[in-house]
């Protein structure tokens, strides 16, 4: 009988066990806040994340802390985008992690703002997640299933409000157009950041504009959201900033925030 107790006591200790590291908190480097919102939703907040690229910033122009390098050196897995793996800081940041640590490039083509790439993001970080912590795997794929019901929810609202934007013609940040073209308008002319615009640039674009009736000037506020502003200033047309990242505005935290404020923003374009 004493054995018996002895031996269920080991069960119980080592499904406990078991329990406790599943439930362990991961400990993952995002890429961008796009990373860290899909990451911080299918684990349901069971995460401690360090993000390369916050919402607002420029992801050419990422700035690490000291703080940054001493969680990667104790990090389980890095999330970050294919671009990113060419960067110097982000080299610099895998440099000083642990040999353990899992690096995974998301190579997922498209801008993350369209709805059915943030779908393939969704199932590819899920798959990556459930790799690392098999234990989670139900609750994480739960989640999965979840989130692609939101953004297909999201997708077909965010369609109905855009519908009497089609084809309305805009000059737009090159940031932009990949969404712009889903969202159903017509991208007569695309420009790079607001340091790499030339005199001559302006004057080509204004030529096109005056051309066509524009409808709009849109503009990716991580590139510089006043590089279109001269633009829409001189044509007398709405002067739209849209964002690619979660985070960059109150109540755009996550991507269905993200998502509905740019449709919101777009809505601008519909006067003309």
């Amino acid at each position: 009988m004493r054995r018996t107790w002895q031996l269920m006591t080991v069960l119980i200790f080592l499904a406990w066990s078991v329990g406790a590291e599943g439930a362990e908190t991961l400990k993952v480097v995002a890429g961008s806040s796009l990373v860290e919102d899909i990451v911080r939703d299918l684990t349901g907040g069971q995460v401690t994340m360090v993000t390369v690229i916050p919402g607002s910033s420029c992801p050419g122009q990422t700035d690490l802390k000291a703080t940054d390098l001493a969680f990667a050196a104790s990090a389980e897995v890095a999330l970050v985008h294919q671009f990113q793996m060419s960067m110097p800081e982000v080299k610099g940041l895998l440099a000083a992690a642990n040999l353990q640590l899992r690096v995974e490039a998301l190579a997922i083509p498209g801008a993350w703002t369209i709805p059915s790439v943030q779908e393939d993001a969704t199932r590819r970080i899920g798959q990556i997640l459930t790799a690392i912590r098999p234990a989670l795997g139900a609750d994480i794929q739960r989640r999965t299933v979840t989130r692609l019901a939101r953004i297909a929810t999201a997708r077909r609202e965010a369609e109905l409000r855009l519908a009497p934007l089609a084809a309305r013609p805009v000059l737009a940040s090159a940031m932009q157009t990949e969404f712009l073209r889903w969202a159903g308008l017509t991208v007569v002319r695309e420009y790079g950041r607001a340091e790499d615009l030339t005199p001559r640039d302006l004057v080509r674009l204004m030529k096109t504009a005056r051309g066509t009736r524009i409808a709009g000037v849109v503009d990716n506020l991580q590139s510089g959201a006043e590089a279109g502003r001269p633009l829409a200033d001189e044509l007398r047309v709405p002067h739209v900033v849209l964002s690619n990242f979660p985070g960059a505005w109150a109540g755009s935290e996550d991507y269905f925030g993200l998502l509905q404020e740019n449709v919101r923003r777009l809505a601008a374009l519909a006067v003309r």
